[in-house]
């Protein structure tokens, strides 16, 4: 008997061994081949411009191409379902945003997978704070002036976004929540024709990230009234805060990181947030960001795992109590 098990033992480990040196030996040598980062929005779009100006940074540092995948489809999902069934060997990452990783759980009843199960955060790159912008026809000149007509007239703003459930969507709805406004929500295919509605007259005020609006705030076309972060933004230093503006305390804003496959060992981990630390340090990435509205917020996984928690937890009450669904 002790001698079958003698034998046992050795077949297992002459099986096992071999298989964890050549797992040892695959993480100290990562990354020996390219990169994908999958971006689950069109190019172009704002998840797509945080993640391409991120290469030719990524790239020196670990020695290996950095290639964006563009994978557009289900509000993120499409992307964030691939980067979730990935091999977790740090060759196929995620960038991506709030929506997917925060919100779509709540919005979306039979996902095919669990974002806080499936995924670990790497690294946040930004923070997106949202503007809010009326017409300048529209009369008002700040966010007080702005709440005072909703409540004058119920249901008689139109707020346009680029769909149910994103980012802007979810902002609106904290505020009617919380003021007790009745103002209307008209949902878009993309946030570029609701814009054009509101140079249009069709629509009466939008929320959303300021790169959106920069070329019709310059044109005179939108008026900014207040920023959704609790600092102002260095791009826009005359814009009040919402809380400065009449909304006490409120805070809605947005993030973009970097994300693997949950089994990810911890040594691929590590090489990559000190990779995009190293991008986000010493170079002219921040600046990058800050020129598209977005403001550079580096954190590594512990501190933007627990960015990431809470967001899933404040917006999956929020969609909750508002009824929002997708699917």
């Amino acid at each position: 008997m002790m001698n079958r098990r003698a034998a046992l033992a050795a077949t297992v480990a002459s099986t096992v061994l071999p298989l964890v040196a050549t797992d040892v030996r695959a993480q100290s040598e990562y990354p020996n081949r390219p990169i994908r980062l999958l971006v689950g929005f069109p190019p172009g779009g704002g998840v797509d411009l945080t993640a391409r100006p991120l290469l030719p940074h990524l790239q020196p540092r670990l020695g290996q191409p950095v290639v964006v995948e563009n994978r557009p489809g289900a509000n993120g999902n499409l992307a964030v379902d691939a980067a979730c069934k990935a091999p977790a060997d740090g060759y196929t990452l995620l960038v991506g945003n709030t929506g997917p990783l925060a919100a779509n759980h709540a919005l979306y009843r039979n996902l095919p997978f669990d974002t806080q199960r499936d995924l670990t955060p790497v690294a946040q790159l930004i923070s997106t704070p949202l503007v809010l912008v009326v017409s300048p026809n529209l009369g008002v000149n700040s966010l007080r002036d702005l709440l005072a007509m909703a409540r004058a007239k119920p249901d008689e703003l139109n707020m346009g976004t680029g769909g149910n459930g994103g980012s802007p969507h979810l902002c609106l709805e904290a505020i009617k929540q919380r003021e007790g406004l009745e103002i209307v929500h008209v949902p878009y295919r993309g946030s570029a024709p609701a814009l054009q509605d509101l140079i249009g007259g069709r629509i009466q005020l939008m929320i959303d990230t300021y790169n959106l609006f920069r070329g019709a705030h310059e044109a005179g076309q939108v008026k900014v009234l207040a920023i959704s972060s609790l600092q102002r933004h260095p791009s826009l230093p005359d814009v009040p805060t919402m809380d400065e503006a009449g909304l006490t305390g409120f805070e809605s804003v947005g993030w973009v990181g970097l994300f693997a496959p949950a089994a990810t060992p911890v040594p691929i981990l590590d090489r990559l947030e000190e990779a995009v630390r190293g991008a986000m340090t010493g170079t002219d990435l921040p600046q990058t960001y800050l020129s598209q509205g977005g403001l550079p917020s580096f954190s590594g996984r512990a501190a933007f795992g627990a960015v990431v928690g809470r967001d899933r937890q404040r917006l999956g009450e929020l969609i909750q109590k508002v009824g929002v669904r997708l699917d």
